[in-house]
């Protein structure tokens, strides 16, 4: 699943709601939406900025960038982060009688 892409007019952008939206249009909502995606899904697509995919406006390429990296984190260590969640839940379920 796409979810940052950077198009041949060098505008961030974002999956929302079965479509894209410039990046410079996300609100807080969308950037839980975009988390949980990551949570949900094993086949993530983030189009890093490069060369070859860049963002002309420089505010617009600072928020791309940014959720980007927070993106890309989850995506890496999403096994260590379910790890710690269990984990985490199993804790709270022994504490409160529950398991």
């Amino acid at each position: 699943m796409e979810l940052l892409r950077i198009d041949d007019g060098k505008n961030g952008l974002f999956y929302k709601n079965g479509g894209w939206a410039a990046i410079r249009d996300i609100e807080r909502d969308d950037l839980l939406s975009l988390i949980k995606a990551v949570a949900d899904n094993d086949d993530v697509e983030l189009t890093p900025c490069s060369p070859e995919h860049d963002i002309k406006n420089p505010i617009e390429k600072t928020i791309y960038q940014e959720i980007y990296k927070v993106l890309k984190d989850l995506v890496d260590n999403r096994a260590v982060y379910e790890v710690e969640i269990n984990e985490q839940f199993e804790n709270l379920e022994r504490k409160y009688g529950l398991a």
